[in-house]
């Protein structure tokens, strides 16, 4: 049986299309419907954007931000988020705090438990270095883990050396002696490094790994050093320089002022904690190079914060002494640091050497590409809006239009890429 609509059901059908297509169009920024309304809308033309400040992005189906929980081990590289943070926990008037964000530091020195506490959701971000990321990579992804490089810390610049007992000068003295160090750490890296770029012989180097100390963590080698059980030891600031002060005669005989492009720290994401709060680990990336950017203004108040840091048990006076040993990394050294695809940046370059130390060692059975995995798409597409130098800019709708689908495509490759600027 046919049903017959009278001609008012028809003006009704054809107004219920209308409002649709209308609502449509000004979902989709097309038309301004506010005009007649009276409301706000976010494609106002004459509307400035504030470049300084993030977009807003959906970020999980809480209306908060999650909290992140960050590995970190006693380095005074780390200062950028305690800054930020006002501690090991977030203080309400902190950077963080009044970001919205909840950020609570995990001092982990053990670099296995570390990457392992990552790999089982006990921790969502991991403060550690490009070299061991390199194992760490391809373990988690052999596990079928996913995570990805989303900010640049610092360059060690001095932080990390070899120390030598009196009598041993260089490397190459190093022979025959026995050196302690914790493996698979930046330390064992640096006297890698140090070693294959000497002038002794691949039996020479073999001998000292050989007969090599190793320690559980990077603090123990230090410790060895300074009670006289090692002839020398690899470690990093503060431990390194206490040794050397302990023991008459010692002193540094190979550092990162010397292979100054070498150890860099890096925060490392999950995929799963990104690809569900991207906005939350938006605003913590910004935050941390707040804080970078409050160091460099206020440095007094810097350390004297690290003072208080009671696990750190490194004094303010230290912490400006430790702090001259590395290079607290901004926007533009980040940039520099990530490179764009094929262009041979630092990044690429520590991830390749480090693969080739770890295969060597036979701890990871396949190399990859650096440029496939930790760093990519948000380290070179970082919408406008993100960038840090204070512009603001008036956008049309057609801008904005096309600023929202390189957003949206950014979100989309979230999972295995950074969020730093183009």
């Amino acid at each position: 049986m046919a049903v017959k609509v009278e001609r008012g059901g028809w003006v009704l059908i054809f107004l219920i299309g209308v409002a649709l297509v209308g609502y449509s169009l000004n979902r989709y920024g097309v038309i301004d419907l506010s005009k007649w309304t009276g409301g706000k809308s976010a494609s106002n033309s004459g509307e400035a954007v504030d470049a300084s400040k993030p977009l807003l992005i959906p970020a999980s189906s809480s209306s908060s931000d999650a909290e992140v929980r960050v590995r970190v081990n006693v380095w005074v590289g780390c200062v950028g988020g305690l800054v930020a943070n006002g501690g090991l926990d977030t203080q309400p008037d902190s950077i963080y705090g009044k970001k919205g964000l909840k950020v609570s530091f995990k001092i982990i020195d053990d670099w296995t438990e570390g990457a392992a506490a990552l790999a089982t959701d006990n921790v969502d971000v991991m403060l550690t270095t490009a070299d061991v990321y390199a194992k760490d990579y391809a373990q988690f992804k052999e596990k079928g883990f996913g995570s990805h490089t989303f900010l640049m810390v610092d360059w060690s610049r001095g932080a990390d050396g070899v120390i030598g007992k009196q009598g041993i000068n260089s490397i190459e003295d190093l022979a025959g002696k026995t050196v302690a160090f914790a493996p698979y750490t930046p330390s064992h890296f640096l006297l890698w490094n140090g070693l294959k770029t000497s002038g002794l012989g691949t039996e020479q180097r073999n001998e000292i790994f050989a007969k090599a100390v190793h320690t559980k963590d990077g603090i123990e080698p230090a410790t060895l050093f300074a009670q006289e059980k090692v002839d020398a030891a690899v470690a990093w600031d503060p431990d390194m320089s206490d040794a050397v002060a302990k023991r008459p005669g010692s002193k540094k005989i190979y550092d990162t002022k010397i292979a100054n492009r070498l150890i860099a720290d890096i925060l490392v994401v999950s995929d799963s904690f990104s690809a569900k709060h991207p906005q939350t680990t938006l605003k913590f990336a910004q935050g941390w190079l707040e804080g970078v950017e409050f160091i460099k203004n206020q440095p007094e108040r810097a350390y004297n914060l690290i003072g208080t840091v009671k696990d750190f048990n490194i004094p303010s006076d230290l912490a400006k002494t430790m702090l001259g040993g590395v290079k607290l990394a901004d926007y533009s050294d980040n940039r520099a640091f990530m490179g764009t695809a094929g262009s041979n940046a630092d990044y690429a370059n520590i991830l390749g050497m480090a693969q080739d130390m770890y295969r060597e060692l036979r701890i990871i059975k396949h190399t990859f590409n650096p440029e496939d995995s930790p760093t990519d798409a948000m380290s070179r597409s970082w919408p406008t809006a993100f960038q840090w130098p204070q512009l603001k800019r008036r956008s049309s709708i057609k801008n904005r239009r096309v600023e929202r689908l390189r957003l949206l495509r950014n979100i989309g490759r979230f999972t295995s890429t950074p969020i730093l600027p183009p």
